[in-house]
Formats: structure tokens, C-alpha cells, sequence
């Protein structure tokens, strides 16, 4: 059946194609102003501004809790990154007992907490991306955060904000280099909202065209099957491109984008370049070339949405985030257990592992 096709590459008179100014366009902070009114509640905070100090832990090894003065977390622990570094240190004949003090971050607690007051629990994120590989490690597997120290262990957890953190310094000396203005590390906090993991879909745009449409979750569900409910989705994700392509000069990107449950609206979740730090989901990079140039021959033509198709099909793709899992005998200790129990209960195994 068809749906909505590609109209003419229209929008913006200007349209960007350089990497690095597609790094620059896509951070949370470049886009949202612009499209306010069709993404989730945020607020960008400048963290070079705020709290430059908070940079310098988010980098270093280990994680020592900072003290947030929050009654839920009211123990502040240190939580082992290096096992083996851990042991020596336990096995070592220096009597010092000092522990590491906890960081001080009252600005930026007190901005955090200020938020959480007007929005309620919140989602975390850096300029990019959102530790969502690091979910593990609160308890009910999850981003929603209700404290400070919630939002920082998992920023201190994840892979995909360490690379965020090396994409702003690479991102920096580029734009010295060219004159460019510089960007800054930027934390934001969304309103958290339950979204059906079944309805968010990422997008893919090739020279200011919709190409090609995955779902996120590598999950089957009956409902997607539906053909008629596949249309409304086309339809749906086209009015979304169309708006962002007014506001983005952008000629390539990826659209994260989230349907409300009837499929009649939509909010632009995340902005992501088209390049190779972002993942294709259900796709490879080289069949979506094939989609655009596909796209370049037959603008008329139906995209093509990508979704899993049988139970069977699901049970062989990998987990979201399979390769930032952390081992079985970590989710045991730490199950249904606040920050500071776990990190107590993981240095009682670690010291019991090591004199055992």
C-alpha cells in the first residue's frame, strides 16, 4: 500500500555536508532550541561552565561517589573498576587506612536537583549520547534517575559517554584548527516519560531524504506486522524528517524518533550524524547506500522499514548493548540493592575473594 513519498530536496538554503560541522549541528544543545516543541522537556547544561571540576572525575579511574547530599545514597562508597588493582591494594602492608574523599559538586548538584524538582525523575545524557549501556548498574535496569548520584554513576559507567567526552576533545582541536567556534561537554537532563519500546524508530537521511527506517529495539512484536499499521508509521516518519529538515541544514543524518501509541504524532528523540560512530541498527552501512541510491533513482519510491519479523528472529539478534553487559555474578550482587548497598556488598565480595 502506497504511503508518503519523498518530495524534492527542499528546506534549509544551505546544506551542510562537512563531518565535523555534522558533529557540531547534531549535539543536543545545536538542535533542541530549534525543535523545542516537538522533543521531550530538557535543559543543556554547560558542564565547563558550571562545574569544570566534574570533567576531571568523569575521566579518572575508579569512582568515588561525590557527595550529593542525598538521603537515598547518604553513604558515600568506592566502587572498584580494576579487580586486580582492588586486590593489590587489599593484600598491600601499608597501614594507611585513608579512603578517597568524596568529589565536591554543589553547583552542579544543586542545578540537578533544581531540575528534578520541575521535572520530576529525569533522563541523563552528554552531547550525543545517553548512557543507556550503563543501565545495569541502577536498580530495575534503567536511565530514570531521582538523585544526582543516580546521574552520576552513570555517566561514570558508560562506554558511550567516555567516547562522547574523546568526540568533544577531537571535535575541539578541529574547530581551533579551522576557526571555528569550539563546542563544550554538555549534560542534559530530559523529563522522564515511559516510551513502549516498540514505538521508537531510527531514521536515516541521505541528501535531505528519508532512505531507510529501523526499529531500535531488537524485539518482535505482532503489531508492527500489520501493513496498514506499517503505513501509518511511513506517514508519521516522513512529517517528522520534513520538520527537522527545516531546522537542521543538514543533508545527512540519523533521526531517533519516538511515536505516541496511535501513531498520529511524534518527538524527535536524538539527532545523530551519518557517520559510522552511529549505530545502523537492523541495517548495514553498505545496504544503506543501496537504499540511496535507490532513493536517487525512484524518489517516489516506498522506504523501506526494517523491523524483525518473527519470534525466531529475534531470539538471534543480540541484545541492546550486548557487548557493555556486565557478568551475571555483578547483577547478583547488586539486585534490587541502592548505590552505596551495592557498592559496600562489592567490596565485601572483593575483600572475601581476595583472602579467600
Amino acid at each position: 500500500m502506497p504511503v508518503a513519498q519523498n518530495g524534492p530536496s527542499e528546506g534549509v538554503t544551505s546544506v551542510v555536508h562537512d563531518p565535523t560541522e555534522a558533529l557540531i549541528l547534531t549535539q543536543y544543545g545545536s538542535w533542541y532550541p530549534k525543535l523545542r516543541k516537538h522533543a521531550p522537556k530538557s535543559t543543556v547544561i554547560n558542564l565547563e561552565e558550571l562545574q569544570p571540576e566534574f570533567l576531571s572525575w568523569l575521566e579518572e579511574d575508579g569512582l568515588v561517589l561525590a557527595d550529593a547530599n542525598d538521603a537515598r545514597d547518604g553513604v558515600t562508597q568506592r566502587v572498584p573498576r580494576n579487580v586486580e588493582q582492588e586486590a593489590r591494594e587489599v593484600l598491600s602492608d601499608d597501614e594507611e587506612d585513608g579512603e578517597d574523599a568524596p568529589p565536591q559538586f554543589p553547583a552542579l548538584n544543586a542545578r540537578i536537583f533544581e531540575l528534578i524538582d520541575q521535572y520530576g525523575p529525569v533522563f541523563p545524557k552528554l552531547n550525543w549520547s545517553a548512557p543507556l549501556d550503563a543501565a545495569w548498574i541502577l536498580p530495575g535496569n534503567t536511565v530514570r534517575c531521582q538523585s544526582p548520584n543516580d546521574i552520576y554513576l552513570l555517566l561514570k559507567s558508560s562506554d558511550f559517554v567516555a567516547k562522547d567526552l574523546e568526540q568533544v576533545k577531537e571535535l575541539q582541536a578541529a574547530c581551533t584548527e579551522r576557526g571555528l567556534e569550539k563546542p563544550h561537554v554538555e549534560l542534559v537532563l530530559k523529563k522522564w516519560f515511559e516510551m513502549p519500546r516498540s514505538h521508537e524508530f531510527r531514521v536515516f537521511v541521505r541528501a535531505r531524504r528519508m532512505i531507510a527506517v529501523s526499529q531500535r529495539d531488537v524485539t518482535f512484536y505482532e503489531h508492527l506486522q500489520n501493513e496498514v499499521t506499517q503505513d501509518q508509521i511511513l506517514r508519521q516518519l516522513h512529517a517528522t524528517v520534513d520538520l527537522v529538515k527545516e531546522a537542521v541544514p543538514l543533508a545527512d543524518l540519523v533521526i531517533d524518533v519516538y511515536l505516541t501509541r496511535n501513531l498520529d504524532s511524534s518527538f524527535v528523540i536524538d539527532l545523530n550524524p551519518f557517520l559510522p560512530r552511529t549505530d545502523p541498527l537492523l541495517w548495514a552501512f553498505e545496504e544503506l547506500e543501496e537504499c540511496a541510491e535507490a532513493m536517487r533513482e525512484d524518489p517516489t519510491r516506498t522506504v523501506p522499514l526494517r523491523i524483525l519479523t518473527s519470534p525466531a528472529q529475534a531470539s538471534q539478534s543480540q541484545p541492546t548493548y550486548s557487548s557493555n553487559m556486565i557478568p551475571a555474578d555483578v547483577v547478583e550482587i547488586g539486585s534490587g540493592q541502592n548505590v552505596a548497598e551495592f557498592a559496600k556488598n562489592w567490596q565485601e565480595q572483593l575483600a572475601s575473594a581476595v583472602h579467600d
